[in-house]
């Protein structure tokens, strides 16, 4: 594992690609989560992301456990908090590995974790005046 925190600042796949890569890598796969202008067929005016004390932690083990079932993986997560915009990115991932077939399925495993299990939630408000709170990045 590069790294993993949840945190309040901007997060980019260049910082999880540059915390992953090495020489022994000869893929590196990433993930951008991306704040959109639109959910269910409703639009989206603004999007906040609250996340429980535990929540760095339950990452920091969802990505060592990942990277322990995915032998040779290296592997990098941030996941944002507190209020932000349309086309920003709430979470950034990359994972490394010699090859990419290994790489893509950490990936994906990885992404499934987070949702399934960080203890972070989004409450967006909608173009008619409505919000909802959601799970992790659902």
């Amino acid at each position: 594992m590069a790294f993993a925190r949840v945190t309040d600042e901007v997060v980019t796949t260049d910082e999880c690609i540059a915390a992953v890569e090495n020489d022994h890598a000869g893929a590196v796969v990433t993930f951008a989560g991306v704040v959109r202008d639109h959910d269910e067929g409703k639009g989206v005016t603004w999007l906040r992301y609250s996340a429980h004390p535990t929540a760095d932690a339950v990452l920091r083990e969802v990505v060592a456990e990942v990277a322990l079932a995915h032998p040779g993986t290296t592997i990098a997560a941030a996941h944002r908090v507190g209020d932000l915009a349309i086309t920003d990115v709430a979470l950034a991932c990359a994972v490394a590995s010699a090859h990419r077939g290994t790489a893509f399925t950490a990936c994906a495993a990885l992404i499934d974790e987070i949702k399934a299990r960080v203890p972070i939630w989004k409450e967006q408000g909608f173009t008619d005046g409505t919000t909802e709170w959601v799970a992790a990045l659902g």
